[in-house]
């Protein structure tokens, strides 16, 4: 009920958002709530022009220090939080900031932002400000796919980023990334994408995906054999590499030949 009647009232502007989560190492630690050690949003105008920027680092809560996963994708280190400000003083300053501007929907892309912030708000005893940000979270994925058919919206916002020629690579940075998004909707929704690239990104994909699947042997695997052996392989490999093979795409066939190099390897 409280959903509906804010979003009523459409406001001028839109929000976008990401955040950055303390996620561990190993499985072992899973048990431990991913909290959220970062938060970036970025408000536009209907015509897709930045208004405004927040960015904020949340100091730890459950947790005693980041993650070296956590610092090898983000950057940031436990250091970093030292003086951050804890996620409800955080959280009260985004909904101000939303107050501000009337924002009825704050986009993310995929579940992932929303379960770190749930776990999040959690962590501090459901407090408000922590729930007014979790309700307003709405996956753009939605209407991007609406948007293209249901055509783009399961990909990584990399992928998304090179189809609408966007420059620069997903540097795992919560306001770039909110940023990032905000200009990956407005190029889709007023512009579209360019549907080579996107055809050849979705052709590395599903080779890629053909690849992974079709790999067996790994290394402890390998045998050696007699260069005659070798030689049969070779031809073989070379047979595969220079002729298409009925029903057999590039990343099978790759992962085929990889999988004889790796196995028949000389004496």
């Amino acid at each position: 009920m409280f959903l509906d009647n804010l979003r009523k009232t459409k406001s001028i502007y839109n929000c976008f958002y990401d955040s950055e989560f303390n996620a561990y190492d190993d499985e072992k630690s899973l048990s431990i709530p991913q909290e959220v050690v970062s938060i970036g949003i970025c408000i536009t105008n209907d015509k897709g022009v930045i208004i405004e920027k927040f960015y904020s680092l949340i100091s730890l809560k459950a947790a005693k220090r980041i993650s070296r996963r956590c610092t090898d994708i983000t950057g940031i280190r436990t250091k970093d939080l030292k003086d951050a400000d804890n996620f409800e003083m955080v959280s009260a300053k985004v909904a101000k900031l939303l107050k501000k501007y009337g924002i009825t929907k704050v986009y993310c892309y995929g579940l992932e932002d929303k379960r770190a912030l749930d776990k999040t708000v959690e962590l501090y005893d459901n407090k408000r400000h922590g729930k007014y940000l979790s309700k307003l979270l709405y996956d753009v994925r939605i209407d991007l796919k609406k948007k293209t058919r249901d055509k783009v919206g399961d990909q990584g916002l990399q992928f998304l980023k090179k189809i609408c020629k966007i420059d620069g690579d997903v540097i795992h940075d919560a306001l770039q990334d909110a940023i990032d998004l905000a200009n990956v909707y407005y190029k889709i929704n007023n512009n579209g994408y360019d549907e080579k690239i996107y055809e050849r990104l979705t052709k590395e994909r599903e080779e890629l995906s053909s690849y992974k699947r079709t790999r067996r042997i790994k290394e402890e695997n390998a045998t050696v054999v007699s260069e005659e052996l070798v030689k049969h392989k070779n031809k073989l490999v070379d047979y595969l590499e220079k002729h298409d093979i009925a029903h057999m795409d590039n990343g099978a066939k790759k992962a085929i030949i990889d999988d004889l190099n790796l196995l028949f390897i000389g004496e």
